[in-house]
C-alpha cells in the first residue's frame, strides 16, 4: 500500500524537514506547502534528491481559516494523481504538528482491513438552520497572515460579513450545507473526484470562513451522489480530543492521547512545547521498521543490508 501525505506548515526547516523524513522512510510520500519563503527554499534544498518529497509550487501559501488551505489541498491531490512513479491508495491530510500515533504497518493493516473514506461530518443545515446564513457571508479579512490568531482581526471578519450580508452580498450555494473535521483519508477513487472537480472549491467558497470544515465533504456528496464513508477522522487533537468547530489542531496531552488509543494520527507536536513527547510521537511511524532492520542487519553481510537500504 502506498500512501501520499498531504501537508502544509508555516513553521520553520528545523521543525519541518524531521516530519517529513519520518513520512516517506517507508516508501511513501509527502506533498507539503511551506508558507514562509525561507524556510520552502531550505526545505527544497534539502530534498533537491529526493523523489518522495513533493514541494508544492501551484499554489505553496497555505494558512488554516482561509481558501488557500482548502484550495492547496485539492491542488495536492491532483498534483499526487499525476506523479508517474508511484500508484497511491489512500491520500491523507495532516495539519502542522500532527503526526502519526501508530507504526506504519499498523496504520496500513487498519486501511487494509477497514477499507473506505473517513472524515468526520458532525451536523447538516437539516439539523442546524444558521449554518446555511454562516456559510453564504464573505469574509473579507480571512487571508490575512493574523487570521487564524488575532481575536480582533476576527472580530471585524465577522462584522464587515454581517455588514455585507445585510446588503444582500452573499454567494450562492444550492447544495446542502455541512461542517465537521478538516482532516481525512480518502481512497484514490475519491480523491480524484475532488481533484477534478477542483474549480468548485473556488467558484463557491472565496472569502469564507474555515471552508477547510464543508468544502471536501460537500463536493463529496455533490459529485459523488450516495456516497457512503466512515464518519470518523481518525484523530485525536488538542485538549479536548476532537475536532473544535473554526480551531484547527491545538497542543495534545499525552493524557488526552491515551485516552483515544482507536486514533491513528495525532497533533499538534512541536519541541518547543513538549521536547519528550514530540520526540517519542516522531519516532513511532517507523519504530517497527528501524527494529526489522537492526535485526536483518545483524543477518546479513554489511554490503548486502546497504544494498537493501539503497532500494528502499
Amino acid at each position: 500500500m502506498k500512501l501520499a501525505y498531504l501537508l502544509y506548515s508555516g513553521r520553520k526547516y528545523y521543525d519541518i524537514v524531521p516530519v517529513c523524513r519520518q513520512l516517506v522512510r517507508q516508501g511513501d510520500h509527502v506533498f507539503i506547502m511551506v508558507s514562509d519563503d525561507k524556510a520552502r527554499d531550505e526545505v527544497t534544498v534539502t530534498f533537491a534528491g529526493s523523489r518522495r518529497v513533493h514541494i508544492s509550487r501551484r499554489l505553496e501559501f497555505a494558512q488554516e481559516g482561509d481558501m488557500s488551505l482548502a484550495r492547496g489541498t485539492l491542488l495536492q491531490i491532483g498534483d499526487a494523481l499525476e506523479y508517474e512513479d508511484a500508484e497511491f491508495d489512500y491520500f491523507i491530510n495532516l495539519t502542522e504538528g500532527m503526526l502519526p500515533l501508530k507504526p506504519r504497518a499498523e496504520i496500513v493493516s487498519f486501511l487494509e482491513q477497514n477499507p473506505g473514506d473517513y472524515y468526520y461530518v458532525d451536523r447538516t443545515e437539516d439539523e442546524d438552520p444558521k449554518l446555511r446564513e454562516k456559510t453564504l457571508k464573505y469574509y473579507t479579512y480571512t487571508n490575512m497572515l493574523v487570521f487564524p490568531t488575532s481575536k480582533w482581526v476576527r472580530w471585524n471578519t465577522k462584522v464587515a460579513a454581517n455588514f455585507l450580508n445585510l446588503i444582500g452580498v452573499r454567494r450562492t450555494l444550492d447544495e446542502k450545507i455541512n461542517i465537521g473535521s478538516p482532516w481525512f483519508i480518502l481512497s484514490k477513487e475519491t480523491a480524484k473526484v475532488l481533484a477534478e472537480n477542483y474549480p468548485y472549491c473556488s467558484d463557491k467558497f472565496k472569502l469564507s470562513w474555515y471552508p477547510e470544515e464543508n468544502v471536501y465533504s460537500m463536493m463529496i456528496n455533490k459529485f459523488l451522489p450516495g456516497h457512503e464513508h466512515i464518519n470518523k477522522d481518525m484523530r485525536v487533537v488538542g485538549p479536548t480530543g476532537s475536532w473544535i468547530e473554526s480551531q484547527g489542531a491545538r497542543p495534545l496531552t499525552r493524557e488526552v492521547w491515551n485516552a483515544h488509543p482507536e486514533a491513528l494520527f495525532g497533533g499538534t507536536f512541536f519541541d518547543d512545547i513538549d521536547e519528550e513527547l514530540y520526540n517519542e510521537v516522531l519516532e513511532i511511524y517507523n519504530r517497527d521498521y528501524e527494529k526489522e532492520l537492526e535485526d536483518k542487519k545483524r543477518d546479513i553481510s554489511e554490503q548486502e543490508f546497504n544494498d537493501l537500504v539503497s532500494k528502499l
